[in-house]
């Protein structure tokens, strides 16, 4: 099914959101043709690019340690 192993999504986090933010998400969601979960796992990564970008060098080598200590 996959040609690398790496793009197999097994791994889950679970978020909780208020009613506000489960009304934008639902819009967005309807406006765009998106799942909810497809909409808030690419504006995650998104946000993630955005840090890594803003934070340059300082994120790869946090993200190091953080692979080294485990």
């Amino acid at each position: 099914m996959y040609d690398n192993p790496k793009h197999i999504k097994d791994q889950r986090i679970n978020a909780r959101f208020n009613d506000d933010e489960i009304e934008a998400i639902n819009s967005v969601a309807s406006l765009t043709g998106l799942q909810k979960s497809t909409l808030v796992r690419q504006a995650t990564l998104r946000f993630i690019e955005e840090l890594k970008a803003e934070l340059k060098g300082e994120f790869d080598r946090d993200f190091t340690n953080l692979k080294d200590a485990g």
